[in-house]
């Protein structure tokens, strides 16, 4: 019999448009960031959504992000859209604030999962290169969080 888990995680993007969160860089949303209306997870979506260093890309419906045994050269940070991570019969729904490759890239590992673009999907581009040239200069307990928060990240893929 084929178990099959349905996850899903997404910020509210419906509700920062209603707060006047349009763009990263208006005033209006910059005066919405100052403001305490904001939870941690939409602070995080707002601060990645705006970040000047990273690139952004897009993807059509139906298209693959990563393909399962494939290296990580990026991860991405979900702006709008939805995609499926599928792990054998492990399926999650991941949409706007979601973060796909971050921690098998730090890590090393080549992709465990498929990730497909449900709709189109637009991204914050996430270099691991840039991540691992940094990681070094960090101090040391601070390399300990992050590898930390990898291997659990890792931890709930698998």
């Amino acid at each position: 019999m084929m178990e099959k888990l349905n996850a899903r995680f997404e910020i509210d993007s419906k509700h920062l448009h209603s707060l006047g969160v349009l763009d990263p860089g208006s005033n209006k949303s910059l005066e919405i960031y100052e403001t305490e209306n904001l939870n941690s997870n939409e602070r995080l979506y707002f601060s990645l959504w705006g970040c000047r260093e990273l690139n952004s890309t897009s993807f059509d419906a139906r298209s693959k992000i990563f393909n399962k045994g494939s290296e990580i050269t990026c991860a991405y940070f979900i702006v709008s859209g939805t995609v499926l991570s599928v792990s054998g019969q492990l399926i999650k729904r991941l949409g706007p604030g979601s973060v796909i490759g971050l921690a098998e890239g730090i890590s090393g590992l080549n992709s465990p999962i498929t990730v497909i673009a449900v709709t189109s999907v637009q991204a914050r581009v996430i270099p691991i290169s840039k991540i691992l040239h940094i990681l070094p200069k960090l101090p040391k307990i601070m390399q300990k969080i992050i590898g930390n928060i990898a291997s659990r990240s890792l931890e709930k893929i698998t």
